[in-house]
């Protein structure tokens, strides 16, 4: 018996989807790894000042014992995995494949359930806070000002429509070199060691309560590093 392929089909083997690269042609086989613990460091304290009062400076006085608890732990991904759950299944075969524009399954699942148990479990929405994967920060950022304002022009726009972003007085600077060039006003906040200031001069009350219209719009959106 033979058979042979007209133009535009896809040979798929194994049951494979139509329209995917063949699992066989990826070049590797396995991924391997040696992960460093988390014990392999000592924390030094926050406030050395005040040493004693915080969770670094006791972790840095307790000695470490010697053999397999500082020993790195070996990782390896197989090429295909049986785990019939795609938010659990971390294999090759999937991660190398073409995915959903959500971003790898298993990773987005566990950076969900670790956002809503761990991060935020009291934050005031059904099911919890949802998450979105992002190329990194930048990228993360870009989309969030895509989304929550439209951009400013002074030579097409009133200065009354400028939107503002409140933020702390030292931010990252790929923030505001995303931001300025959609004309986001930088509104300035004061900030201390524990962060943004909720009251007081130059705090966030005192910024938004004596804001002045015509110097743009009331900010709505809010950096903030710590």
């Amino acid at each position: 018996m033979t058979s042979c392929l007209t133009r535009g089909e896809t040979q798929t083997p194994d049951n494979e989807s139509v329209g995917l690269p063949n699992v066989a042609f990826f070049p590797f086989d396995t991924l391997e790894a040696q992960a460093a613990k988390p014990e392999r460091w000592n924390p030094s304290p926050n406030y050395p000042d005040e040493a004693g009062s915080d969770l670094a400076t006791k972790l840095a006085s307790t000695k470490l014992s010697s053999g397999d608890q500082s020993a790195p732990s070996h990782i390896a991904v197989p090429k295909s995995g049986n785990e019939p759950d795609p938010l659990k299944k971390i294999d090759l075969a999937t991660a190398l494949q073409y995915g959903t524009a959500q971003g790898y399954p298993p990773l987005l699942s566990w950076i969900r359930q670790f956002t809503r148990e761990q991060l935020h479990p009291n934050a005031p929405y059904q099911d919890g806070p949802e998450v979105i994967l992002t190329c990194g920060s930048t990228d993360g950022f870009s989309k969030t000002l895509d989304m929550f304002v439209n951009s400013w022009d002074p030579n097409v726009h009133s200065e009354r429509d400028r939107p503002g972003m409140l933020c702390e007085k030292f931010i990252y600077g790929n923030v505001l070199g995303q931001a300025q060039p959609r004309g986001v006003q930088a509104v300035v906040v004061e900030a201390d060691a524990e962060g943004m200031l909720a009251s007081g001069p130059g705090g966030l009350e005192d910024v938004l309560s004596n804001w002045d219209d015509a110097k743009g719009k009331r900010p709505h959106l809010m950096y903030t590093v710590t």
